[in-house]
């Protein structure tokens, strides 16, 4: 179990040692950060323009939404903090999203489906609201969990967290 963590903490830092050498878009550039763009938009603000308190202020102010169902979800992630589209391309090559079924998904990894985990609705380890809840148990990994909230235009916002810590912000969105 320690191994498991360990890598996946390494695994994590190393993307976001990898996106600390790709140069991203200058600032000037950054695209606005809110709810109610369309989804292109929010996908592109949330690459390169979202400070983490904007990333922050979209999730805490989004409902659960309703569980995706059967359906692919594209989706991006960041070390937590301010936007950084050098580490969201780096991992971009390793994750591709989730694929979610009936009540579990699969995370899309390496151009294949694996890690899968539950989902359901639980409270947030992070604010105590509703989210939508993605353990990993299931897969062997009992520490981890991500939290999602749905925006008005459909992206999903969430946390990845390891021992109840968010390592990386992450979106996904229909594919």
């Amino acid at each position: 179990m320690n191994r498991i963590r360990k890598t996946l903490t390494s695994m994590v830092a190393a993307a976001a040692a990898a996106g600390a050498l790709v140069i991203g878009a200058p600032a000037a550039q950054a695209a606005p950060c809110g709810p109610d763009m369309n989804l292109a938009g929010t996908v592109s603000a949330l690459k390169y323009g979202c400070t983490q308190g904007q990333f922050d202020s979209l999730f805490r102010n989004a409902p659960a939404g309703p569980i995706p169902w059967n359906v692919v979800m594209n989706g991006g992630v960041r070390p937590v903090g301010d936007a950084n589209p050098g580490a969201t391309d780096a991992v971009a090559g390793l994750w591709q999203g989730k694929h979610f079924y009936n009540g579990w998904l699969n995370n899309r990894v390496l151009g294949g489906e694996n890690v899968s985990a539950s989902v359901f609705y639980a409270l947030s380890a992070r604010d105590g609201k509703p989210v939508v809840r993605v353990d990993y148990a299931r897969s062997g990994i009992p520490f981890a969990h991500d939290e999602l909230r749905q925006l008005p235009n459909g992206v999903y916002v969430g946390y990845g967290y390891l021992d109840n810590n968010a390592y990386v912000d992450f979106w996904v969105y229909p594919a």
